[in-house]
């Protein structure tokens, strides 16, 4: 069975988080390993694809963003919640360590799809009945 799941590296995970109100949960998100990236984006696909992202937060953001930040507040706070904001703050308000080019954030998603793409080769193989 295939799984929807939302590729982030840390660094996009923070700037959302910061862009919606979340800034000391922006500042944690920066110290995520991409194994904890990897766990982020796969449980923000499952909120995203069964739904319960548009249930839990019927007035957010439009597209993925709202699954992604609900994930990312379960996973930094052990509980699922809306965050602070519905509209995000403008980009030129953040922290010097989340400005990053578009080349420097897909060069800092490598790591975290580099995880899911183990994840997928090892959930491939144990289903394989001939290994």
């Amino acid at each position: 069975m295939s799984r929807f799941v939302i590729t982030m590296p840390q660094v996009s995970i923070a700037r959302e988080l910061w862009r919606f109100g979340e800034q000391e949960l922006a500042r944690r998100a920066m110290a995520l390993t991409a194994d904890e990236a990897a766990d982020i984006g796969e449980r923000a696909g499952a909120l995203h694809h069964s739904g319960t992202a548009a249930r839990v937060w019927p007035n957010g953001p439009s597209g993925v963003t709202p699954a992604v930040l609900l994930a990312a507040i379960e996973f930094l706070e052990g509980e699922m919640r809306p965050a602070s904001r519905v509209r995000r703050l403008p980009e030129k308000g953040l922290p010097a360590e989340m400005r990053l080019t578009e080349e420097e954030r897909w060069d800092a998603m490598k790591p975290v799809a580099d995880v899911e793409m183990a994840r997928r080769h090892g959930d491939r193989r144990r289903d394989d009945p001939h290994r």
